[in-house]
């Protein structure tokens, strides 16, 4: 009975399907602070404060609200964010990215890694499609206090720091650093030195792929 006439049926709406959109309009209500007096209830008892993506399901709370955090994913999954100046998606919190919230992605290190407040919403590192980010990110440096001006090549291997890292993992696998070392040599040294299936081979690959992610991050880690 629930299917479409064309189909045989007699075009009833089914009431699971009536009961789920009925809550995700609460959600959507919610999400777009309406002023109604069940979202200001919600956002003062429920809430408190708190991110309504990052809430966790409590014995306490009524029929309605369990309803709400049993679809919660479903609603994530089809959200397409809008962001204005004056949007309130949170940064950390909102599932923004991928359906998934920077928190649950990169935990809530980063945080404080950014020097962003935990309220910061998307509109402040997002203007006219563009990144927005704090100046101290932009700084052209490089990060590990050398005093040389940030490029791939000087990140990756001229700069002191770096460069300890790259004579130690060399040494440790039996290879000699190359008196000119940048990115294009790095990748033709690897297809040359670290192709194969003995292991001092795929010791030279993993030491090469962690060299690069580990300067990377502690990188990431000091701006």
């Amino acid at each position: 009975v629930c299917k479409p006439k064309k189909e045989g049926g007699i075009g009833l709406r089914r009431s699971s399907d009536c009961n789920k959109a009925a809550v995700m309009k609460l959600i959507w209500d919610l999400l777009s602070e309406k002023p109604s007096l069940w979202v200001k209830w919600s956002k003062a008892e429920i809430l408190r404060g708190n991110s309504f993506w990052q809430m966790e399901r409590k014995q306490g709370l009524s029929v309605t609200w369990k309803a709400i955090l049993r679809i919660r994913s479903c609603v994530s999954a089809n959200l397409v964010y809008s962001v204005g100046p004056n949007s309130s998606w949170s940064l950390w919190f909102d599932p923004w990215l991928h359906s998934t919230s920077l928190v649950d992605r990169l935990g809530t290190r980063a945080i404080y890694d950014t020097g962003l407040p935990r309220e910061a919403t998307l509109s402040e590192v997002i203007q006219d499609s563009n990144w927005s980010w704090p100046s101290h990110v932009w700084q052209f440096l490089c990060p590990f206090g050398c005093g040389q001006g940030e490029t791939v090549d000087h990140l990756f291997f001229d700069c002191a720091f770096t460069k300890a890292v790259w004579s130690k993992v060399m040494k440790m696998n039996n290879c000699q650093l190359p008196t000119s070392w940048n990115w294009n040599h790095t990748a033709a040294w690897a297809v040359e030195h670290t192709v194969g299936k003995h292991f001092s081979l795929w010791m030279r690959r993993a030491g090469q792929a962690a060299s690069v992610y580990h300067c990377w991050r502690e990188r990431n880690n000091r701006i």
